[in-house]
């Protein structure tokens, strides 16, 4: 698809938007008024069960599982280019030969089974990669990636690996590398896998985390003439915003950056997260063009259903940020409760929703008066 005529689409879209008689009871002797089992709750003279002494300290539960964090290793060595499939795989290299690559996060409990997904295309009007070979692989603290498969790319130019069952060490941060067989051009992205009940704090990006919804559109221009990172714009963010999402991640919860960009801005999405410091998280974008349109029908139900597909893994959607009545109908469907849903700009408080203003400076010290989450794992150092 030609990107100028999704930008002139999108622009108008968002213009517009029991008891066994035999045995004897142990527990007390009647015939000697004895105890013959210890039975040390009835004999007053003896330490109480700590089990019943409410001055004890009761059974805390299972110890919080570890959760490691496996992004160091160095990548995998290139070899030498594998033979395209395609003769007309190699009239396009020709045609296109500029990687446009792209990979989601993945965010998953161990309720499921694992995929890594990418999507492969080339040039300024993202020509897909077809029926070609990618392999896949993923950082698992061993100091080195390991394999975990290889797939073709479909018609639309993606893939989807399955991660085999006792792949990964345990719960934890996993870098994921995806590489194109045929010329060695690859993408990355990062898997992570918690605990059942991990407490989540979803926040959208544009108009939530920066100034307003029209940085957007100044991401694509800067995608199709001036990448991001190498040119001179940069989308501003809102006041204390980031200390905010530092002050969560410190809190303990694990952040999901989910924004209605398409699939090509991933990596300007991930750039500008990480220059500025924003505390790493998945970042979750729309795997279309179609549905980038900012309305209920389009990004207000990606992000729904986002949402509901986590809450079904058994993650706990604790919290979540928006500045769009998109983001106040996909947190009110999921549903997040609408007195954790904070709202920035001129919606906040729309639907029982919790305004924030036009900076975070004041929501910041009410945050902060929050306890940290429980979770049911612990960062490994």
């Amino acid at each position: 698809m030609v990107r100028t005529s999704f930008i002139a689409s999108l622009a108008l879209s968002f213009v517009l938007s029991g008891c066994d008689n035999t045995v004897s009871d142990t527990s007390v002797d009647v015939g000697t008024g004895t105890d013959t089992a210890s039975d040390t709750a009835s004999d007053p003279g003896t330490a109480t069960d700590p089990a019943t002494d409410p001055g004890t300290d009761t059974d805390p539960g299972p110890a919080p599982e570890p959760f490691i964090t496996c992004v160091d290793a160095p990548l995998p060595a290139a070899g030498a280019n594998a033979s395209w499939e395609h003769t007309a795989t190699e009239l396009m290299m020709l045609l296109h030969p500029d990687p446009d690559h792209s990979a989601q996060d993945v965010l998953v409990t161990d309720a499921v089974t694992a995929h890594i997904p990418g999507k492969f295309s080339y040039g300024s009007i993202s020509k897909d990669l077809q029926d070609e070979w990618i392999e896949v692989w993923l950082d698992d603290c061993s100091g080195a990636y390991v394999h975990v498969g290889d797939a073709l790319t479909d018609t639309d130019g993606r893939i989807s690996v399955e991660v085999p069952s006792g792949l990964l060490p345990g719960f934890g941060r996993f870098a994921t590398f995806l590489r194109v067989k045929g010329d060695q051009t690859f993408v990355t992205s990062e898997l992570r896998m918690y605990p059942v009940s991990t407490s989540l704090i979803v926040t959208d990006i544009d108009g939530t985390l920066t100034i307003s919804d029209s940085e957007l559109f100044q991401d694509i221009f800067a995608d199709l003439f001036q990448p991001l990172l190498g040119g001179t714009y940069v989308p501003e963010p809102r006041v204390d915003a980031l200390p905010t999402m530092e002050l969560r991640a410190d809190q303990g919860y694990a952040l999901v950056y989910l924004s209605g960009r398409p699939y090509w801005l991933t990596d300007i999405t991930k750039g500008w997260l990480a220059d500025l410091a924003f505390p790493a998280g998945t970042v979750h974008v729309i795997d279309g063009t179609a549905a980038a349109a900012p309305n209920n029908d389009a990004v207000g139900e990606f992000k729904r259903v986002y949402l509901q597909d986590l809450l079904a893994m058994g993650f706990i959607l604790d919290g979540a940020y928006g500045n769009a009545t998109t983001d106040i109908y996909a947190y009110g469907l999921a549903p997040v409760d609408p007195n954790r849903t904070w709202i920035a700009g001129t919606h906040g408080g729309e639907e029982g929703t919790v305004a924030i203003g036009e900076d975070y400076t004041a929501h910041y010290a009410i945050a902060a008066a929050e306890p940290d989450v429980v979770q049911p794992f612990e960062l490994v150092p």
